[in-house]
């Protein structure tokens, strides 16, 4: 039972940085109805910018506002640089646009850091061991692990009140639903599509930097394998839906952790993609996904 419950507690910490991930890949893709690459780029920034508050501040809080928002002022310049020019062109290009931009940050960290070795957190932040006991059960967490999930929830709920309750959060599901019509009604939609990336990239700089809390090193091309794995979640929660984004990547997060604990690490991926064939297979349009309907 406690090695059960321990892997539940590691699911739900990998699935809070799944889920952060693919809500910031949701949010564009809905808005702007691209796919977008330069993502993993962003919270790579993250997570350096916040290791960099913590070396001068000691402190985590300000790691998590620096690479906060210094992600999402990344995220301002890839809109301004590579998504805006192209906005009116093929898919594809933009596609190939944020990759380009996400290489030029990869190899300028990798160029300017420690020339691209892997670096870590310091230990004494995160590592600090939590231990529970409930009806003879023993469950060992971490001061880190239980940063990731607070900081998880906290940020997706502000990010619902903003979306459901703003005028911004208005404006963006006017564009999202129609740019031509919201262009109509006065709405901005080159301040709505900035300020949609930089949501997205201030998600993923958060992150970033909770993945630093948690992992034994970053270095500049970690974030490449997370951002692939919260496309996937992005399909599999259903395309536009961020609370479909929020249980894809816990159920992955929690498919990856049983298969690791009792099976093998090597299965972890494996299982966690055939989960996601099989509901896809099942309901194409995703978990919380709408099927569109074309009339002609």
């Amino acid at each position: 039972m406690s090695v059960f419950l321990q892997q539940i507690v590691n699911g739900l910490v990998i699935g809070s940085s799944y889920a952060l991930v693919a809500v910031g890949f949701t949010l564009i893709f809905g808005v702007l109805r691209i796919v977008y690459l330069a993502h993993g780029a962003v919270l790579v920034a993250g997570a350096y910018l916040g290791l960099f508050a913590l070396t001068w501040f000691g402190s985590v809080t300000a790691a998590l506002v620096v690479g906060t928002v210094g992600s999402a002022i990344l995220g301002l310049v890839v809109e301004f640089v590579a998504l805006r020019p192209v906005r009116r062109q093929d898919h594809l290009i933009a596609l190939v646009t944020t990759i380009s931009f996400a290489t030029i940050v990869q190899e300028t960290l990798r160029l300017t850091v420690q020339s691209g070795q892997p670096i870590s957190y310091p230990d004494s932040i995160g590592s600090a061991l939590l231990k529970l006991e409930f009806g003879g059960v023993s469950l060992h967490v971490t001061v880190g692990q239980v940063a990731v999930i607070a900081v998880a929830l906290v940020l997706v709920v502000a990010l619902t009140v903003i979306i459901q309750r703003t005028w911004m959060g208005r404006s963006i599901r006017a564009v999202a639903d129609s740019p031509l019509v919201a262009s109509m009604l006065g709405i901005r939609v080159n301040l709505i599509s900035a300020q949609t990336v930089a949501l997205a990239s201030a998600l993923a700089g958060a992150a970033g930097v909770l993945l630093g809390l948690t992992i034994p090193a970053i270095d500049p091309y970690v974030g490449e394998h997370l951002q692939f794995k919260a496309l996937a979640v992005v399909l599999f929660g259903g395309l536009g839906s961020i609370p479909g984004a929020v249980i894809g990547g816990l159920l992955l997060g929690f498919v990856e952790t049983m298969a690791a604990g009792y099976l093998a690490s090597s299965y972890r991926d494996l299982f966690a993609f055939m989960t996601m064939v099989v509901i896809l297979f099942v309901r194409p349009s995703g978990l919380l996904g709408r099927r569109i309907v074309e009339r002609v």
